[in-house]
């Protein structure tokens, strides 16, 4: 068997844990008179939230009755054993053709020859990019070549219940807080409300697994000046007096008892976390969760994440991807869905920011307008959540597998498993380093 198959194949046990003006967008569903000819059928697969598979539907509805010789197959899921379904599925040749990937892991797949490279569709017309951004485009060239493209854009955002803060007559956050406000503030909200003499709201959900150890230790980290890889991408720069401080910080919120005990949070239901069950008044989380927690709580606030500990970081990233995958069955047809998706108005109006805000400029201004009110106030903190005196690192491929591994090693920590956050770091250093030297 070849080295990359049986990498490949060794995915399945460790990925499953994981997560300006242009021109008007071209049409998006000029089928090939050849695809046309007779029924054909195309799987799409994804992972997410019952509003992202309502109106993902309802999208892909509107492209078959444009359509009628094809028919699309949905395939999704919540995210847990996401990635082991697909690693399987690809390794059997049996992989979806048109697939969402996380914008962490897309070098995996192209590593491991599982994507088509997606210039020929763009120098037929097939798919436009005329108006996404080419500096997002440009982060998943891999050797001049186009592999995947943007659904939309997220961030992390800090969410809060205002009936909570309401209650324990606590300010709501601005953009202006400082990591020392939202603590504060988060021991003025964790309160014992029912008199029976234990807490029963946290001021803070956790720190680190709902946002996603690419989001938010990276975020600690950098604001405190430091790096998650060597500048040529082989090994690991987190295991530092930054990366220490970082996790010590994740663990601080535990030690002052403003977010509930983890073993609480570890038992919750997959896909649901403190904020939902109305355990915490605030979470740092990602901006696509703004529809799930509106309809766990109605009376719902949005705001920029604070600022930082020795400098001020903040940055958007692609929330999903779209790509093609190598088991496609009519890949032009495949392109011409993808391409519907990422570039239709009437598409765009039904998707809105179920994969983060759209990366299609004209239907990002167009979708602002009927949004909302909580939708728009989501979109008013992407925008100011910026910042350039910072490089933001890409990821290497064999991301996925670290983002597995140190996400069970902070929980680790957290459990008290290690004494110290640098016994943690220089496990997590070792083990990465090792991934990443199968990948050279």
């Amino acid at each position: 068997m070849k080295k990359k198959e049986v990498i490949l194949i060794l995915l399945v046990v460790v990925l499953g844990m994981m997560i300006g003006c242009g021109k008007k967008p071209v049409e998006s569903t000029n089928v090939s008179a050849t695809a046309r000819e007779a029924t054909k059928e195309v799987r799409f697969m994804w992972w997410g939230s019952d509003a992202r598979h309502a109106a993902t539907v309802e999208a892909m509805k509107l492209f078959e009755s444009r359509n009628p010789n094809v028919k699309l197959q949905a395939e999704y899921s919540g995210f847990s054993g996401y990635f082991d379904k697909l690693t399987t599925q690809l390794s059997a040749k049996t992989g979806p053709d048109l697939v969402q990937l996380s914008y962490t892991n897309v070098a995996d797949y192209v590593t491991f020859e599982q994507l088509l490279p997606l210039d020929p569709f763009i120098e037929k017309g097939i798919i436009s990019v005329d108006n996404l951004s080419e500096a997002t485009l440009d982060m998943y060239r891999f050797d001049g070549k186009l592999y995947a493209i943007p659904s939309g854009v997220s961030t992390t955002l800090l969410f809060y219940n205002k009936d909570m803060f309401d209650a324990a007559g606590a300010a709501y956050p601005d953009e202006s807080w400082t990591w020392n406000e939202y603590i504060e503030t988060a021991k003025k909200l964790t309160r014992d409300t029912n008199g029976d003499g234990k807490i029963d709201v946290w001021g803070t959900g956790e720190m680190v697994k709902v946002a996603g150890v690419d989001m938010s230790f990276k975020k600690y980290l950098y604001e405190r000046n430091g790096s998650l890889w060597t500048d040529d991408l082989s090994k690991v720069a987190f295991n530092s007096e930054a990366g220490a401080a970082a996790l010590e910080f994740i663990k601080s919120f535990q030690t002052m008892g403003i977010t509930p005990p983890i073993e609480m949070t570890a038992a919750n239901p997959d896909g649901v976390d403190d904020f939902q069950l109305g355990r915490v008044a605030m979470i740092i989380a990602s901006s696509p969760n703004t529809m799930m927690y509106q309809e766990a709580v109605p009376n719902l606030g949005i705001e920029r994440v604070p600022a930082g500990i020795e400098k001020d970081v903040f940055w958007v990233n692609p929330s999903m991807m779209y790509s093609i995958t190598k088991d496609a069955k009519d890949p032009e047809l495949t392109a011409s869905l993808l391409n519907f998706m990422v570039n239709d108005e009437e598409a765009g109006s039904i998707l809105k920011v179920v994969r983060g805000t759209p990366s299609n400029s004209i239907i990002r201004a167009n979708i602002g307008r009927s949004l909302s009110p909580i939708e728009q106030t989501m979109l008013a903190c992407i925008q100011k959540t910026t910042s350039t005196d910072f490089v933001n690192e890409p990821f290497p491929a064999g991301f996925m597998e670290i983002f597995t591994l140190m996400t069970r090693e902070i929980q680790n920590y957290l459990f008290g498993k290690y004494k110290s956050a640098r016994e943690t770091l220089s496990i997590l250093e070792t083990e990465s380093n090792k991934i990443l030297a199968r990948y050279i």
